[in-house]
């Protein structure tokens, strides 16, 4: 192989008695395609030079106490030679780092002016011979690891902020759907109030002008009479002893009709109506107090304050109380998952029915009763839930913006059992027969794979990846962990005694519940699969649990005592 800096000559050109030689060439000069033998070494610079370009060498601030061999010391013509060191000393800029502290590793890289003012004791040497075979040593190969594995924790943070952006985005939407349908509600009971006002006033008015015209009439009859009385009296001005009747008659009629008039006109009078705003209402008017506010939680989306899983230490922290008094069943939570920082959605299979839990308080706060036997329970979004219904095979989404509520729900087959969701796609998993759906969030089936012959009781299931690449089964009946990739193939299976709830962490580690194992889960390592134990001391039959989303506390059903413990992640 020919080395940079030498060339080979014909024999015309050869001075000893062998068929070729090596000549070598100045690399300053060769780069500018001038063939000139070189007279010099440049230890420094890694380079070959000429007589002409070691004068300018020796001439220059930045390369005038470089390291020089002679034409006699420079490397015999068959070794191989390294590339030039051209990385600029830190300190001193016009330097080139060649120089290496063996007592100060990475820090005691340097140019020859470092090597003397702060390493005069040290164990220094220059870089070319201590860079023999680093392409292939193990210290090369860690920081390669290490890198690979710090990118791959940037990606996982990528993924969390777009995640935590469509959260944001999502909780907007919710928060102005909230505020609309608040003023909506505001707006109905204001229109409502003012039409009860409006009725009530339309109908005191109406009585009154009611009344008012039934007097009218009573007037306007006694006005009859009375002119009745006065066309008598007229038409018998000629007849005496007629008008003398008449006129009696009248005197008698008047009497009557003046009592008549009194008592009407005592009637006649109304009862004076005005509106008296409500003070509490004047006062948030005039006040300009706000329709509500937006409550900041404590709880924060910081994709910074997520915690690796691979070296996790687990502390008791706390036991949770989940059957409340009128519970008729001894509870059998096959689901939970994290509403908040301070409350959590539980499933009961057994007592049919969702529990909202308070951790704070460690009370079951209120609860939903469902038509058929929940199973597995799965996050959307900030408030929006989805829930399997094994015995009437569907899928249903609860709101829990305000205690529990159905949103709505869609049908699947009857014996789903798992439940998992990430980026609009909706995993589920049935028994009898065991099969594997991926849905999308109108309950159309995008993919379905046939499992019975790996798995025929796929109680749980786990969507793996950012990218939903893969999926893991728990078979609890034939005591294995099971990997398909989406197109149906096995990936992985891991044979393991009686696994219950698996959830994916966001570094893509896959954490196990064991039914038969006690004071220990299992961690799948990501990409790996490695198998690594999670010590949770005081539980011994974990059926299902959830993690925080900080990572910083785990919740896990024990189904030996009826509670949820609490562990502090650290």
């Amino acid at each position: 192989m020919e080395v940079s800096g030498r060339k080979e000559w014909d024999d015309k050109h050869s001075t000893s008695n062998q068929g070729r030689q090596l000549t070598v060439l100045c690399q300053p000069c060769e780069c500018d395609g001038d063939t000139i033998e070189a007279e010099a070494f440049c230890e420094t610079c890694n380079e070959f030079i000429c007589s002409q370009c070691l004068k300018v060498h020796r001439k220059l601030a930045m390369s005038k106490n470089h390291v020089i061999k002679s034409k006699n010391e420079m490397p015999i013509s068959g070794k191989k030679q390294k590339d030039p060191c051209s990385e600029l000393c830190s300190v001193h800029h016009t330097e080139i780092v060649n120089f290496y502290c063996e007592d100060h590793n990475s820090v005691g890289l340097g140019c020859g002016d470092c090597m003397v003012l702060s390493h005069k004791t040290c164990s220094v040497k220059l870089v070319n011979d201590v860079s023999d075979n680093y392409d292939t040593c193990e210290e090369l190969v860690q920081i390669k690891s290490k890198t690979q594995n710090f990118l791959r924790r940037i990606l996982s943070y990528q993924g969390d902020i777009v995640n935590n952006i469509k959260t944001a985005d999502e909780m907007r939407e919710k928060i102005m759907k909230e505020i609309h349908i608040f003023r909506q509600e505001i707006n109905e009971y204001l229109d409502n109030a003012e039409a009860d006002l409006l009725k009530g006033i339309d109908q005191l008015t109406s009585e009154q002008v009611s009344h008012l015209e039934h007097m009218q009439k009573e007037f306007e009859s006694l006005d009859t009479e009375m002119r009745e009385c006065l066309d008598k009296i007229s038409n018998n001005s000629d007849k005496i002893n007629q008008m003398f009747i008449v006129t009696k008659l009248a005197h008698e009629r008047i009497e009557a009709c003046q009592i008549s008039t009194e008592e009407l006109a005592s009637k006649c009078e109304i009862e004076i109506f005005d509106f008296v705003k409500s003070q509490e209402l004047e006062k948030l008017v005039t006040d300009k107090c706000p329709i509500g506010v937006i409550n900041e939680k404590n709880r924060k989306l910081r994709t910074q304050s997520k915690k690796s899983l691979k070296d996790v230490q687990t502390t008791l922290f706390k036991r949770l109380h989940v059957r409340p008094a009128d519970d008729t069943k001894k509870c059998t939570i096959s689901g939970i998952d994290t509403i908040s920082c301070d409350k959590l959605l539980l499933v009961d299979f057994k007592n049919y029915c969702l529990k909202l839990l308070n951790i704070e308080e460690n009370k079951i706060t209120c609860s939903f009763k469902t038509d058929g036997q929940p199973w597995d329970i799965t996050k959307i979004n900030t408030g929006l839930f989805a829930v399997t219904i094994n015995t009437t095979g569907e899928i249903l989404f609860i709101n829990t913006s305000n205690g529990i509520s159905k949103s709505h729900s869609i049908k699947v087959r009857k014996n789903c059992r798992g439940i998992d969701y990430r980026h609009g796609v909706l995993a589920v998993s049935f028994s009898n027969p065991a099969c594997v759906q991926l849905l999308d969030m109108e309950g159309s089936i995008m993919k379905e794979f046939d499992i019975r012959k790996h798995c025929s009781s796929p109680f749980y299931i786990a969507l793996c990846n950012f990218d939903n690449k893969s999926f893991i089964v728990s078979g609890f009946y034939e005591n294995v962990l099971v990997e398909f990739t989406v197109d149906g193939k096995v990936k992985d299976k891991i044979d393991t005694k009686s696994p219950r709830k698996l959830i994916m962490t966001h570094d893509g580690a896959v954490i196990v519940c064991f039914e038969g194992i006690s004071d220990r889960l299992n961690m799948l390592a990501p990409n790996t699969r490695e198998v690594l134990p999670i010590a949770v001391k005081g539980v011994e039959k974990p059926i299902c649990l959830a993690i925080s989303d900080d990572q910083t506390k785990m919740f896990i059903y024990d189904r030996s005592n009826d509670d949820i413990k609490v562990f502090d992640i650290n």
